[in-house]
């Protein structure tokens, strides 16, 4: 999914401020049809502690700020198995813990071969492949002003 045609505008925040950086996620604060949300983008799929990291503190973000979190991709639990060491599995279980417990009203964008295994702990789901870039900006858009 091009971030720059589903968010009208878009500021960029990086590292975890733990472990590092992961160019796999994008993520930062972004405006959907005037609504301010923050954003986490998995392209492949985080295998890093930063990654997971990173999205537990976007969450935390969204959380202190009350802003709506988008979360873009199949990153929650997709790649429970690849935890290797104990840093890995202590960002994904640190992730995973912020994604179920936080308050966040959260918008999972997917792709229609993407595989959630939490999909309760999104308020709402958009299937992006089946839409064009436009008409799912509309759809989260809608998503984020339904609790808004």
């Amino acid at each position: 999914m091009d971030l720059d045609r589903l968010f009208d505008r878009r500021i960029p925040l990086a590292g975890d401020r733990k472990y590092g950086e992961d160019p796999a996620v994008r993520a930062g604060i972004g405006w959907v049809r005037g609504q301010r949300c923050v954003f986490v983008a998995a392209e492949v799929g985080p295998s890093t502690p930063a990654a997971y990291a990173k999205a537990a503190r976007m969450l935390a973000l969204a959380a202190t700020t009350g802003a709506p979190c988008v979360l873009v991709g199949a990153m929650p639990t997709a790649h429970l198995a690849r935890a290797s060491d104990g840093r890995d599995a202590g960002a994904l279980d640190e992730y995973v813990r912020a994604l179920a417990t936080s308050n966040v009203h959260a918008v999972a964008l997917l792709d229609t071969d993407a595989h959630v295994d939490i999909t309760d702990a999104f308020d709402h789901v958009v299937v992006a492949s089946e839409h064009d870039a436009g008409e799912v900006a509309a759809a989260v858009a809608l998503a984020l002003a339904v609790d808004s």
